[in-house]
């Protein structure tokens, strides 16, 4: 049985009773990461432990696993790509804490008026792991492509002209 994420956490909450959550997601309850999949079949296991650090700073311990279908900018072929994202989110009520964190820690800024959507989170970090450039890493394209340009014409290399040649002209008419 899929255990469901909750629609709602307080983070800070969870950060000081020391909650875990796990289980997954269907890809197709993330609209954002959506338009860059060719479908949304499929789920993300999910793992996240809250929890305060020594120096007092809450955190979200996460680990993220999927498989996602993308498109291949090469062959325009559909591709899989296997996910394992471990995340180390420091959470900030304001954007002027966030410079304030310890470099082992990105900025998760939560409003403290709100409750927020554990799946959006997720959502943020598949979205920042995907490559700007999906392609297979091997070769895809066929032999074909590769050569389907027009055959090497050979061009008479035509002497540049000057844009000082206007000039001339002018220096020579009396």
């Amino acid at each position: 049985m899929r255990q469901q994420l909750p629609k709602e956490i307080d983070p800070f909450r969870f950060a000081n009773t020391g909650r875990e959550l796990d289980g997954k997601v269907d890809l197709a309850e993330m609209p954002r990461l959506a338009e860059s999949l060719r479908h949304t079949d499929g789920v993300v296991k999910v793992w996240m432990r809250f929890d305060i650090d020594d120096t007092g700073t809450p955190f979200m311990e996460g680990r993220f696993e999927t498989t996602l279908s993308l498109t291949c900018e090469r062959c325009l072929q559909e591709m899989t790509l296997p996910m394992e994202i471990d995340s180390l989110l420091g959470l900030v009520r304001h954007e002027k804490l966030a410079e304030k964190l310890s470099d082992q820690y990105e900025p998760w800024v939560v409003d403290d008026t709100e409750l927020t959507d554990p799946v959006s989170v997720v959502e943020d970090e598949l979205i920042l792991a995907l490559p700007l450039v999906p392609k297979h890493d091997e070769d895809c394209l066929p032999d074909e492509a590769k050569f389907s340009g027009d055959e090497e014409v050979e061009e008479k290399e035509a002497k540049p002209t000057s844009p000082f040649s206007v000039l001339s002209s002018l220096k020579t008419k009396k």
